[in-house]
């Protein structure tokens, strides 16, 4: 193999080359050009020459996973440059690109059988991290700081994915490197039923009981024939934005609400509805204490049809349950990240930072605030069966929690004469 470049592959076709330079570069395939219909790789530019801009190291570098997970890979994998943990790991990524030594083309998928027992097993072994669970030769690199592993999962049957094979779900265990941080799978299990039955746009997600894991189907794959999954291609806002994942949150220059809106328009096919869900993601966000809903929680992916579009929600959980976890909103709304300091004039001035009647916003904070405590507690009575003897005191914490946080800022959001109101300090 090359050390010096990787193919860059969606499908079966290549878009082209990824260059180990610093910064990364990439060249477009000189064919892919050449089609009637070529489309770029997020926010990478369609031309000739090679490109050594931000966009490229975005897009490839927030492909990895962060954090502790990466410390942990770099030391495993004995590479600490991008490009080599892309080399390593970027097989079965988030979304639809696949990197490959020069001369090597994607294979047919294969998968080995297991069981949630014994995946269970697996975890609970001294220094277990999920991202180890896997076929041997198998490729895989899944953004975000949480350890978490891909699955194929076909009529309820786990199997693990071989070398680089399209993974159909992510299993995500409990957090166990915060030691505060308890039950993190079944709260993040409940929050994502809870949106879904809000009506929002999410990822389907089950709560695994043997692994006590937070199962996500992936939206960015889809199915031509039973057991044969194909990748959508997907990119984050930081992709988009060119922006390095240690960049995601506005506090450290990553994009804010007005930006994330500015990628929605430039990005989205349908920019009027997704810039509605992107508002309603917000307020759904707010209401449930997701104080980590940073510019990598939002992304937009290609359909089969070539129309861009929001993908479905995903990562959604109560942080605020959480001492030692951070207080304010990833976002801010309005100039203020206080959830407890956001109201009805933080919230016009939001609307008006956006294009927006302030009206309207309100009327979808509103309509949510209605729909949030039914759904809360449907999610619960779906789940509750599953949770062992912690998961279901954390239900019931948790519905309390949110059904007062959405209590509380609906009415500051709504009343104006509430917004000096600090009731969530």
């Amino acid at each position: 193999m090359s050390a010096s470049e990787l193919w860059v592959f969606a499908g079966e076709r290549q878009l082209g080359v990824l260059h180990d330079t610093h910064p990364l570069s990439f060249t477009y395939d000189q064919a892919w050009l050449a089609q009637a219909d070529p489309f770029p790789i997020g926010a990478i530019a369609l031309a000739v020459h090679t490109q050594h801009t931000p966009e490229v190291e975005a897009c490839f570098e927030n492909l990895l996973p962060e954090g502790d997970v990466r410390d942990y890979l770099v030391k495993k994998h004995q590479t600490s440059t991008i490009f080599g943990l892309l080399a390593a790991l970027a097989g079965d990524t988030a979304g639809g690109l696949l990197l490959l030594p020069p001369g090597q083309k994607p294979l047919p998928a294969s998968y080995v059988d297991t069981t949630w027992e014994d995946i269970a097993a697996s975890l609970t072994t001294p220094g277990a991290s999920a991202v180890d669970i896997h076929a041997r030769g198998a490729r895989i690199s899944l953004a975000g700081a949480q350890d978490k592993t891909t699955l194929a999962v076909f009529d309820g049957i786990p199997m693990l994915p071989e070398g680089t094979s399209p993974s159909t779900h992510i299993l995500k265990p409990d957090i166990y490197r915060l030691k505060k941080v308890w039950e993190s799978a079944a709260n993040e299990s409940i929050v994502m039923r809870a949106a879904q039955h809000c009506g929002l746009a999410v990822a389907p997600v089950f709560y695994e009981p043997h692994t006590r894991s937070c199962v996500v189907e992936r939206f960015d794959r889809y199915f031509v024939a039973p057991r044969q999954p194909l990748r959508l291609l997907q990119y984050d806002f930081c992709q988009l934005a060119g922006i390095p994942s240690d960049r995601k949150y506005e506090q450290d220059g990553g994009p804010c609400i007005v930006q994330c809106a500015d990628l929605i328009r430039t990005f989205s096919s349908q920019p009027a509805v997704d810039l509605r869900r992107f508002v309603e993601w917000i307020f759904f966000n707010l209401y449930t204490g997701n104080n980590d809903s940073h510019a990598k929680n939002l992304s937009m992916y290609r359909l089969p049809n070539g129309a861009m579009r929001l993908t479905p929600h995903y990562d959604l959980m109560c942080t605020r349950l959480y001492p030692g976890l951070a207080q304010r909103f990833a976002l801010r709304i309005g100039g203020q990240d206080m959830p407890g300091q956001v109201g009805h004039a933080e919230v016009a001035a939001m609307a008006r930072e956006l294009g927006m009647q302030t009206a309207f916003v309100g009327r979808l904070a509103a309509n949510l605030a209605k729909r949030l405590p039914a759904a809360l507690d449907t999610a619960v009575a779906e789940l509750s069966p599953l949770l062992g003897h912690k998961g279901r005191p954390l239900a019931e914490k948790l519905v309390v929690e949110v059904k007062g946080m959405t209590r509380r800022i609906a009415q500051r959001v709504a009343d104006p004469r509430a917004d000096a109101e600090d009731q969530l300090a």
